[in-house]
């Protein structure tokens, strides 16, 4: 059984007004990007609805009703 190296873990602290305070790397600097776009896509939605899995609900019915509504713009284009 081999062993694997441990992942380092970030170390930052980010501020409800969006400030990275920490090891200001790269790294940690995407992590705070990607968080602020997960919070600013689910604005509106409530975090009771984000635990229960609404965004992967949301795919699954965009995913079936997205190719519908492409074929109807092909027929009346």
């Amino acid at each position: 059984m081999s062993e694997t190296e441990p992942q380092e873990t970030p170390h930052f602290l980010l501020t409800t007004e969006g400030e990275l305070h920490g090891e200001d790397t790269e790294e940690n600097r995407e992590i705070v990007r990607r968080i602020h776009a997960c919070v600013n896509a689910c604005e509106g939605i409530s975090t009771e609805e984000l635990e229960k899995g609404i965004v992967a609900d949301m795919r699954r019915v965009l995913a079936q009703v997205v190719p519908v509504l492409q074929q109807q713009n092909r027929k009346s284009a």
